[in-house]
């Protein structure tokens, strides 16, 4: 049960949650491709530069994918509570 796991500290989506879609393993894929290229082109000095950014970027957008779950969490939950409050008024009438 979700509960239990958060409860008990096992409940990780951002770690557990990984997507499947082809687009996903292309796009890491080539990702992966463009920085074996510029690790053969750039200096060592540059291709550090080039990971630091990456690594930047990287926590850029895990802060955005925080921000994004919690607001969809939020949402869901505003979902249901209206949709309680409707049936509730439905039972009242």
């Amino acid at each position: 049960m979700i509960l239990e796991e958060m409860y008990n500290g096992r409940f990780y989506p951002c770690e557990t949650v990984v997507t499947d879609s082809p687009e996903y393993k292309r796009a890491l894929k080539a990702s992966s491709d463009l920085m074996e290229t510029l690790s053969e082109r750039l200096s060592k000095e540059d291709y550090k530069l080039v990971e630091e950014l990456r690594e930047q970027v990287s926590i850029a957008q895990c802060e955005e994918n925080e921000s994004h779950f919690k607001y969809g969490f939020s949402a869901g939950l505003l979902v249901q509570q209206e949709a309680h409050e409707q049936v509730q008024r439905g039972e009242n009438k």
